[in-house]
């Protein structure tokens, strides 16, 4: 899989180098835009979100982009009948459109998932069947904001609302051949998010900040594990991202973003076989995103990576959201 993570990135910047030797219709200068001293005028940068969930700004009026993320999780323990590690491939396929203060946000992902596992159902599984990689649909995500510019005259200024779903249209399924001889067909839990939040971009000369705080609702769906219902409760975070970025040129930035959940309601999962109870309580999860966003005429390559500062709690996380505590993100984007 390092092969054809590697192939992927080389991809990428292929085609960022290529863009290079296009010829760029100049961009007309907007209010959006931040002026740099000595700098042209340019489309505003967005801070570069680490795959789901992503920090949500106001940025071009249309964009296509691209990207591959790798996530990772060491422990997949979150829920009591498995026991392992596991790391996804994601190639995710989206875009941006925006009219004055409105704008949708749409993404289609699928899913490269590589699970190595250490007992299931507390069971051990047959050596050949320790490791299993599947290729599906992930989750499709789509989004709508609203802008409201506020009279501000040296720092452009915006507030807004937002309202973020993630489908559960992943397709991941997983079947183990165990050491007593039978063999077991499963899945992870199944989540439809529903994340409203309010939403604050602001710039300064070179220097820009937003803000992304609101509620993260994840509402469950029963699951049969070898013919046995397991309830799986519903889950309720306290969503954050706060952004800070430098517009070092006008065509390089740098971003870094501190994201964090803090979980608002108790729930168990229940092991029906043996009464066993697995808790989810209190997760406070918190990540750190550096950015990297570079202008390529008509193309913007962004990379971002995701580093795990809380432990257990950003393991338990990433479980949940099936989208890992580290992760490295490529995204080539075009802009209209």
């Amino acid at each position: 899989m390092r092969r054809l993570q590697s192939g992927l990135a080389a991809l990428v910047f292929g085609f960022a180098t290529s863009a290079l030797a296009l010829d760029k219709v100049p961009y007309e200068p907007t209010n959006e835009s931040i002026a740099i001293p000595g700098a042209g005028p340019r489309q505003p940068f967005v801070p570069p979100g680490v795959d789901y969930p992503a920090i949500v700004d106001r940025g071009p009026e249309l964009s296509l982009y691209v990207d591959h993320t790798y996530e990772s999780t060491r422990d997949l323990s979150t829920f009591w009948w498995v026991r392992g590690r596991g790391s996804n491939y994601r190639l995710t396929f989206g875009g941006v459109y925006r009219s004055g203060g409105f704008q949708a946000q749409a993404e289609i992902p699928v899913q490269y998932t590589l699970l190595t596992i250490d007992t299931l159902m507390q069971q051990a599984p047959n050596d050949a069947d320790r490791t299993k990689a599947e290729l599906s649909l992930a989750d499709v995500i789509g989004q709508g904001a609203y802008f409201w510019e506020l009279p501000t005259q040296d720092a452009p200024t915006y507030v807004g609302l937002n309202l973020r779903v993630r489908f559960p249209t992943h397709t991941t399924k997983f079947k183990f051949g165990l050491i007593d001889g039978s063999t077991m067909e499963f899945g992870f839990p199944y989540y439809l998010h529903l994340a409203p939040s309010m939403l604050l971009s602001t710039s300064y000369g070179p220097l820009f900040l937003v803000a992304n705080q609101g509620l993260l609702a994840m509402l469950a769906k029963d699951i049969d594990l070898g013919g046995v219902l397991q309830k799986i409760p519903n889950l309720y975070f306290w969503e954050s991202h706060v952004a800070a970025g430098v517009a070092a040129t006008d065509w390089l930035s740098f971003t870094l973003e501190l994201l964090s959940f803090a979980q608002l309601n108790r729930a168990s999962i229940n092991d029906p076989t043996s009464g066993q109870q697995a808790n989810i309580d209190d997760v406070k999860a918190v990540f750190l995103n550096p950015g990297l966003t570079i202008d390529l005429g008509d193309f913007r390559l962004a990379m971002a990576g995701r580093l795990d500062l809380s432990g257990r709690s950003s393991r338990d996380f990433g479980t949940l959201t099936f989208s890992g505590s580290r992760a490295f993100l490529t995204r080539l984007c075009y802009l209209f």
